[in-house]
């Protein structure tokens, strides 16, 4: 396989597989806090994945950051209903916009990003 699949591509694959398995732990597993850390750890999960598509697709036309886009918009979303299988999880339109939001925070620090590489 060529490098770019295992430098590019692969941190992008194994960080969706990540979310999927935080995913998948039944919610009363999971520690009460004194505070939601659930909305943290859904910018932090999006925001990674945006950043490894990014870095995937090597974004540098719009349509490559609509796509970007649609492929974390649809694995959030596909994250939220997955949730609804998990015993004690739901999914939420709230949880789904944060995701959006992370992405969209994520795509523009890649693009911030690659363009201070390329001065």
């Amino acid at each position: 396989m060529p490098k770019k699949f295992y430098t590019h591509y692969l941190p992008a694959i194994v960080w969706a597989i990540i979310i999927f398995i935080l995913s998948s732990v039944p919610g009363n597993e999971y520690p009460s806090a004194v505070f939601d850390y659930s909305i943290i750890a859904h910018l932090i999960e999006y925001f990674v994945l945006a950043v490894l598509i990014s870095r995937a697709l090597g974004i540098k036309t719009k349509s490559q950051l609509f796509l970007a886009f649609f492929i974390c918009a649809l694995y959030g979303l596909s994250d939220e209903l997955h949730q609804l299988a998990v015993p004690y999880r739901s999914s939420s339109l709230e949880d789904f916009l944060i995701d959006m939001a992370a992405i969209i925070l994520g795509i523009v620090f890649y693009q911030l990003m690659a363009k201070l590489q390329t001065r």
